[in-house]
């Protein structure tokens, strides 16, 4: 990879979690977008479409919820994407790289929120003397740190691994290799499995029953099971009756 390549990976990286803090969080960092976004910057668009798809089934459940801090999807896309395309192993070489990176990229969003909590003193102070400016400078601070606790470490990963990703590429033979591609089979279903678990509801598990035995036995599609499905919801959906009008 490029000098060039890895600046501009780390910097889209960085900006599409950076929309998250300013934008009104548009899910620009899923790797379902991030994922051709790198695959287009690689040369590749292709494997950039089917590796984002891929990791986002993977990591669909994975939501920062409050003060949580899920597994960092972005970083795991970035590296995920480029030993997919640099390695020539697809989605199961996607894997290798990208569940470790998205553990290791929380420890650095932990670092950048650890280290704006010091930021939070200096606002209040700022807020106590009126002074606007110093504390939107504070905020931007915090924000920067979060860029470049992004930024750095994927441009790191995809600049300076080259070398590794090649030596990694080369041992991904045999029953290794088999061994990855029933992991990329089972992890999409991992995902929705902890996206279902907060989603459950035991009145409406039989249907979601229901779809899936449609979409996995049946010649529907998923678009078809999704437009039955929404055209129960307005049959069974409660409606809110109209309030009588008085004279």
């Amino acid at each position: 990879m490029s000098l060039l390549q890895a600046l501009l990976v780390a910097l889209v990286v960085g900006l599409a979690y950076l929309a998250r803090r300013i934008g009104g969080d548009p899910q620009l960092e899923r790797p379902i977008i991030l994922g051709p976004i790198i695959g287009l910057i690689l040369g590749d668009l292709h494997s950039g479409i089917v590796v984002g798809g891929t990791l986002e089934l993977i990591f669909i459940g994975a939501a920062a919820i409050g003060g949580t801090v899920p597994p960092n999807v972005a970083i795991a896309t970035a590296v995920g994407t480029q030993f997919a395309i640099v390695s020539g192993q697809g989605v199961q070489g996607a894997l290798v790289a990208a569940v470790p990176a998205a553990v290791v990229g929380t420890l650095f969003e932990l670092f950048a929120k650890g280290s704006c909590s010091f930021l939070v003193h200096h606002a209040d102070a700022a807020a106590e003397k009126g002074s606007a400016r110093r504390i939107m400078t504070t905020v931007w601070v915090g924000n920067a740190i979060h860029f470049l606790a992004y930024a750095i470490p994927t441009f790191i990963a995809l600049y300076f691994g080259s070398g590794a990703i090649s030596s990694i590429s080369h041992a991904l033979g045999g029953d290794t290799g088999k061994g990855l591609n029933a992991a990329a089979a089972l992890l999409p279903a991992v995902g929705f499995g902890i996206l279902l678990s907060v989603l459950y509801t035991k009145k409406l598990f039989p249907i979601f029953l229901v779809g899936f035995a449609l979409a996995a036995y049946t010649d529907f599609t998923v678009i078809g099971v999704a437009l039955l499905a929404l055209a129960l919801l307005l049959v069974i959906q409660p409606r809110t009756p109209s309030t009588p009008q008085t004279s």
